[in-house]
């Protein structure tokens, strides 16, 4: 077969494909090392959310606002205020999961409870290495965005997409094995020195039940 203007223009796409794929793949290292660095230089921060729920067919289900502050690695509090109450608070031991209207509080221990939750994404490094693995990132100026998937099958989220914007944080699109997604706007995000410990301490108000989730107990 003769090397002709079609063998040099196939060559030439080669090249070029295969310098777009490594551009692509610089550009998506990139993008993770911004997300690894907001991980591991935003110790505490705070601020406030908006959350819709979608079905698999793109249709808004549930919208719910509220509050949240963390600090790592391992104290956060999660607070829905509306439409309904909800809680979900970390203090470094143990996860409690309350619910206003079901009258009811979870407690979990906090590895177990972490495992696969896009939670451990804002725990360290480790622990977003740990439970997710970088599928692909996009980068724009100091706009960048990381697509994680899930590494065990058990885990209640298939897929997150993590989008930030310099050392803050934008928002998250969270894929359930249903087919649903959950999309998180972080309307307010800032950074905090230090954070009282009384946002990660929970009592449950009077006549709340009670349930203790272990490791292997049913």
């Amino acid at each position: 077969m003769k090397k002709g203007f079609a063998g040099w223009v196939l060559a030439l796409w080669a090249m070029l494909w295969a310098g777009a794929a490594i551009a692509q793949q610089s550009v998506a290292e990139e993008a993770v090392r911004r997300l690894e660095s907001f991980v591991t230089q935003t110790g505490a921060a705070q601020g406030r959310f908006r959350q819709e729920v979608l079905d698999p067919q793109g249709r808004v289900v549930q919208r719910s606002e509220g509050r949240f502050v963390y600090e790592r690695p391992s104290r956060f509090r999660w607070e829905v205020t509306a439409p309904a109450r909800q809680l979900v608070v970390s203090d470094g031991k143990t996860v409690q999961v309350w619910d206003a209207d079901l009258e009811q509080v979870v407690v979990t221990p906090l590895a177990q409870a972490l495992s696969g939750s896009p939670v451990a994404i804002l725990a360290d490094a480790q622990a977003l290495h740990r439970e997710f693995a970088p599928e692909g990132g996009q980068m724009e100026g100091d706009h960048w965005a990381v697509r994680l998937r899930a590494r065990s099958a058990e885990a209640g989220i298939v897929r997150v997409v993590v989008e930030g914007e310099g050392e803050r944080l934008l928002r998250m699109r969270l894929e359930d094995h249903f087919g649903q997604t959950s999309e998180i706007t972080f309307t307010e995000f800032a950074r905090a020195w230090s954070v009282p410990p009384a946002e990660f301490a929970f009592t449950a108000p009077p006549g709340t039940k009670v349930l203790e989730n272990q490791p292997g107990r049913r």
